[in-house]
């Protein structure tokens, strides 16, 4: 029948899918050392007509003929569309922030920006369990790793055992531990106090050396 595909067929597209998004996120992966992790992340952000974008304390003031008003450090900003926005910090212990912005639109009512956030995070420990998500410092982007066998994905507690009859044998899971090219990983906790991770991982290649995935990560730093 005309349309449609066998399961097979569809591993196969989810499979080139990631490997193409694999090859386009090298700028933007996830690096890690024994302790510490680093994102830079695409993103999209607003600050409605009053308040701040948090947690840099920069206020969306007013719209005027002229462009749109933001509040810096005290001082009126005048931004036209196009104009950078920039801010550096450390929004809690461990944690540090740059984001580098352009105005992309505003209105009376809100202020849209798209850019960049590099997020580093200093001594990780990663813990699976329940995560906080209401903060409203929140990043998320593209990531792609390569684990060695015995190594752990990077912002997670999951180690790669290894090939199998089954699959991709992952330790640290509380289910089913094997996955084939395509098949989801999903991983959820804290990495130090008050930041939370949830990893959406795909599997794109393995052997009995190295797992490779490719996915999105998402980040919450409570203020």
């Amino acid at each position: 029948m005309r349309g449609a595909r066998s399961p097979q067929r569809w591993v196969g597209v989810i499979a080139t899918v990631i490997a193409l998004l694999v090859g386009l996120v090298g700028c933007v992966r996830g690096s890690e050392s024994s302790s510490r992790l680093s994102y830079d992340l695409a993103t999209a952000l607003s600050i409605p007509v009053g308040e701040e974008l948090p947690p840099t304390g920069i206020r969306y003031d007013r719209m005027e003929d002229q462009g749109a008003y933001l509040i810096i450090d005290g001082q009126q900003a005048l931004k036209k569309k196009g104009d950078s926005l920039s801010w550096s910090g450390a929004p809690r212990d461990g944690v540090s922030l740059t984001l580098k912005q352009r105005v992309l639109w505003f209105t009376e009512d809100e202020l849209h920006l798209v850019g960049t956030a590099e997020v580093v995070i200093d001594e990780v420990r990663p813990t699976a369990g329940p995560i906080a998500t209401a903060s409203p410092i929140k990043y998320s982007g593209p990531v792609a790793y390569g684990i060695k066998k015995g190594s752990t994905i990077p912002g997670s507690t999951l180690t790669y055992l290894g090939r199998a009859d089954e699959g991709a044998e992952l330790g640290g899971l509380a289910e089913y531990p094997y996955r084939l090219a395509g098949d989801s990983i999903v991983w959820e906790g804290t990495l130090r106090p008050g930041v939370s991770s949830r990893l959406d991982l795909r599997v794109v290649q393995f052997d009995d050396r190295t797992l490779r995935v490719g996915g999105v990560v998402t980040l919450w730093v409570d203020p």
